[in-house]
């Protein structure tokens, strides 16, 4: 290959590398298995404005030196990539003005340099640069293969000639879960037309070889390397501590899940490394109590991301005093956020739970309920609410009638349980407390036949009355 001399620092043109999707590929786990193959798809300006030369030499001719050189070096390297070529406003002079004027020339294929060096020699720099439409056109070039991942390089000299829309391109492949994110590196560009790219990507201002090398280096880099990225659950002093809940990935636009896992830590105590596709946008949920979400994340290709949500949780610890007693088993809590009716969670009595750090109302599912409220839960600070153990109250009626036990709360009577029609003995678990067992047999049916039982439960003990 013909040596890139030293005024390729004076060439001014512009690299935008695009990274694409062409098919959503979805998956129940973060896999860490990497595509089949990588497809870099290179868009050459061959517009009229090409041919003009710098130092002695075309713009055009200097590209191709780069192109050619740069497959060369890529192949020899890394062997699972394949390479094709896409030109605009070669196949027409400019006089005609024909803003379709693009075609793929040379297809995918691996260590096709000479070909592609072999079908550059015969093009003549001429037409318009319709930059939006090749881009659009070449999202065909690369098949139904949903494992490989694609990149685009496009090389051109100048902005765009034919009212092509590159912002309303990029909003047009975001749509699409096509990832949009170019890095445009170039000579000599103007704030003016800085500004026009400013929507679809970041510029860089080569000046000299070894320079542009270096960034093209890593464009490429970019394409070839895997795409890593790790969650960050931060505790209340933002460091990356909290961990053990369950994350979902899901598709930015269309709601539906992509991946679901665990949150863990690896052996050196940080945030497992993932590997998500980097194509498209997701909407991150972590299910705490309450969940935290964070929407629209675009992963950068080739590189490590780190994507961090504010998700403090402490520990509530819910716990019977006393030997616990069967009739314990399925009492549970009922958790709120201060001030929401929502129940956020029902959790069983004489279990811990975390929850995201803030303030919780509580209603125990006791007879009768307990109830706090504004319960503070603080990050290092576990919670302990304690519930009295209950007691065993037996009510034996002598015959059949309509039974009533309230609390005695002060003057005030709280009902606790409506028996209804009892007839035949019944136990109960309760609080500890002062209760009001309000009977009236069936026989005669009448309000002076009323009676009224006071009885004391105690924790752990049963109490016998008999109507």
């Amino acid at each position: 290959m013909p040596a890139i001399r030293d005024s390729v620092y004076s060439l001014r043109f512009t690299v935008y590398s695009f990274l694409l999707c062409t098919s959503l590929h979805c998956a129940g786990q973060v896999s860490s298995s990497s595509a089949s193959v990588t497809k870099i798809l290179f868009v050459l300006d061959a517009s009229g404005s090409m041919k003009g030369t710098w130092q002695g030499k075309s713009k055009f001719d200097l590209a191709k030196e780069i192109l050619v050189q740069t497959i060369d070096s890529i192949s020899a390297s890394t062997p699972n990539v394949e390479f094709a070529l896409r030109l605009m406003g070669h196949q027409y002079p400019r006089s005609e003005n024909n803003c379709a004027d693009t075609k793929l020339e040379v297809g995918f294929s691996k260590n096709n340099s000479s070909l592609i060096a072999e079908e550059l020699s015969h093009v003549t720099p001429q037409g318009q640069t319709p930059i939006a439409f090749s881009l659009e056109q070449s999202l065909n070039d690369f098949g139904n293969d949903s494992l490989s991942t694609n990149a685009i390089i496009l090389i051109t000299d100048g902005e765009e000639t034919c009212s092509g829309n590159l912002c309303g391109l990029a909003e047009k492949f975001e749509e699409k879960r096509i990832a949009l994110k170019p890095y445009i590196v170039g000579l000599g560009l103007s704030d003016s037309l800085k500004k026009k790219f400013e929507c679809i990507g970041t510029f860089y201002d080569v000046q000299s070889e070894t320079s542009f090398g270096s960034v093209l280096n890593v464009v490429i880099s970019r394409v070839l390397n895997r795409t890593s990225s790790q969650i960050n659950l931060l505790d209340a002093y933002e460091k990356p501590t909290e961990t053990n809940v369950e994350v979902t990935l899901y598709d930015h636009y269309s709601g539906k899940v992509r991946y679901n896992f665990v949150h863990t830590m690896n052996a050196k105590g940080n945030p497992d490394t993932l590997f998500p596709d980097p194509k498209g946008r997701y909407d991150l949920e972590v299910h705490t109590f309450p969940p935290v979400t964070k929407k629209n994340i675009q992963l950068v290709q080739g590189i490590h991301n780190t994507i961090a949500v504010d998700a403090p949780q402490e520990i509530l610890d819910l716990q019977i005093e006393g030997t616990v007693q069967a009739s314990f088993t399925n009492v549970q809590c009922l958790v709120r956020q201060e001030g929401h009716h929502e129940i956020l969670n029902a959790q069983d009595l004489n279990t811990s739970q975390r929850y995201l750090a803030g303030k919780y109302d509580l209603e125990i599912l006791t007879l009768p309920r307990i109830e706090y409220y504004d319960v503070e839960l603080e990050q290092g600070k576990s919670t302990v609410i304690k519930i009295p153990l209950n007691g065993t109250l037996t009510v034996n009626p002598p015959e059949p009638g309509v039974a009533q036990l309230f609390l005695q709360d002060g003057n005030n009577l709280v009902k606790v349980i409506d028996y209804y029609k009892i007839n035949a003995p019944k136990s109960i678990s309760v609080q500890p407390g002062k209760y009001l067992v309000v009977f009236r047999p069936d026989k005669g049916k009448q309000s002076s036949k009323t009676r009224l039982v006071p009885v004391t439960v105690s924790a752990g003990k049963t109490m016998t009355i008999k109507l």
